[in-house]
């Protein structure tokens, strides 16, 4: 998988009626650092939005992680359009329940061998709020949140081209 992949946040969670499967991927370098975002809306078991190429994906106070050196995010957001219609999902991290360093437990020759070749994988996992909107032009028809858990898998060397950190002691 780390020849096709450098990293990917994956989630999936319900709050009321709706549940969510979502999923951001971004290629390894071998293929451009491109992203693919695969997204499943569903409202009462139907599925109400699932065309990836009307989703957006943003991230949101980003910070390095201590223990692995991985950027990670305290809000991602997926936005679904389409015409009037507008659907936010936001997943807010609370706590990281999971931090792995991928070679961590790895006899001393394979990490060695990692080491060599680049491999610096990494694994974290989160809970926290997962809020869903629905929205008509600008109006808010529907809100609803729940608890949610989610991943976030690195294969490759942390990227920070293009990722904005956040300074936690500029802001209130």
């Amino acid at each position: 998988m780390q020849t096709l992949i450098h990293n990917w946040y994956w989630a999936r969670a319900s709050a009321g009626p709706y549940t969510i499967i979502a999923s951001t991927i971004t290629a390894a370098a071998a293929y451009g650092h491109g992203t693919q975002i695969v997204y499943m809306l569903a409202k009462d078991g139907k599925i109400i939005a699932d065309d990836d190429a009307k989703v957006s994906f943003e991230l949101d106070r980003v910070t390095i992680d201590g223990k692995t050196g991985k950027p990670v995010a305290d809000v991602m957001h997926y936005t679904y359009h389409d015409a009037e219609t507008r659907y936010v999902v936001s997943f807010e991290r609370q706590k990281t329940i999971l931090q792995a360093i991928l070679t961590e437990r790895a006899p001393l020759l394979k990490r060695i061998i990692a080491r060599l070749v680049g491999f610096d994988g990494a694994y974290h996992r989160f809970i926290g709020k997962v809020t869903i909107e629905k929205f008509e032009g600008r109006a808010r028809l529907e809100s609803f949140e729940d608890r949610a858990i989610w991943e976030l898998m690195y294969f490759g060397k942390a990227r920070l081209q293009g990722i904005a950190l956040y300074d936690s002691t500029t802001h209130a």
